[in-house]
């Protein structure tokens, strides 16, 4: 669904099937900016996140949720993600935040 929403509003984007599949894709450096579900098959969006970090990878990132757990908000806001919306996203406040970091 928000690949159908940030398409239709003209950003590219990219599907990956897992954690995994973004760590071996060869694209990271052409990444302006990630929406991560903290739940993805094998490793987190978090765990994800972590170790994207720790390799100096640096995307600006916003998580989505349908779990609102202040120990996984608070993880994720240390790790250093932009933002953390629950499910139902708020559409409106997605489009602004990656406006304002695409510079639109």
């Amino acid at each position: 669904g928000l690949n159908n929403l940030l398409s239709s509003v003209d950003y590219k984007t990219l599907l990956f099937e897992s954690a995994e599949e973004v760590l071996q894709s060869d694209t990271l450096s052409n990444l302006s900016f990630m929406v991560l579900d903290v739940k993805l098959k094998g490793i987190s969006g978090i765990e994800l996140f972590e170790q994207l970090r720790a390799v100096k990878v640096n995307i600006p990132t916003v998580f989505i949720s349908g779990d609102t757990d202040l120990n996984t908000q608070l993880r994720i806001a240390r790790a250093g993600a932009l933002l953390f919306l629950t499910k139902p996203v708020d559409v409106g406040l997605l489009l602004r935040t990656i406006d304002s970091i695409m510079g639109a």
